[in-house]
């Protein structure tokens, strides 16, 4: 079975995300797997793993809240 290229980019702009703990680039990211969702160029598996990477990891991952409150004390904006 032949791979999603669409997907494939999208799962490497999340790995890209994730450890460059950009808040943004996650948001962007789960953004343009909403819109190829709604195309229907990912299927509902492929969404849910971009969703997975990206929402979820802001909301669960302990390196990447400790990076927000770190910035957030230090007076940075998200990045």
């Amino acid at each position: 079975m032949d791979e999603n290229p669409i997907f494939e980019q999208l799962k490497r702009e999340a790995l890209y995300a994730q450890r460059s703990f950009s808040t943004e680039l996650l948001y962007q990211t789960y953004g343009k797997a909403q819109m190829a969702r709604q195309l229907e160029v990912l299927t509902q598996s492929e969404f849910m793993e971009i969703n997975h990477m990206t929402v979820y990891f802001m909301n669960t991952d302990k390196e990447y809240i400790r990076n927000c409150n770190r910035n957030f004390r230090e007076g940075k904006a998200l990045t």
